[in-house]
């Protein structure tokens, strides 16, 4: 979602700040590593860890799992979807 956000204009920092707002309302803290008290900045160390092909195997399967699925939704309506807070909860997806 970050990634989405800054393709339509906000810097890496504001876009995490809103997705990290997002999180904490759905009751998700934020990552627990990371060498920043701020909660968005863990979150962007988080990101750019699993973008490197660092981090749990499950976290990194799920976060290639969820970008592909974005791939699949029509690029006018990808950023939309972020902005209109029509996020679905992957926690409660079936597997």
């Amino acid at each position: 979602m970050i990634d989405l956000l800054v393709k339509a204009g906000q810097d890496e920092a504001e876009a995490a700040q809103s997705v990290m707002r997002r999180l904490v309302i759905a009751g998700v803290p934020p990552p627990q590593k990371g060498g920043d008290a701020r909660g968005w900045r863990r979150l962007l160390e988080w990101r750019n860890s699993l973008l490197h092909g660092v981090g749990p195997e499950d976290a990194r399967h799920e976060y290639h799992s969820f970008t592909r699925e974005l791939e699949e939704i029509p690029p006018a309506e990808r950023v939309q979807r972020v902005l209109d807070e029509r996020l679905w909860d992957r926690r409660r997806a079936p597997r």
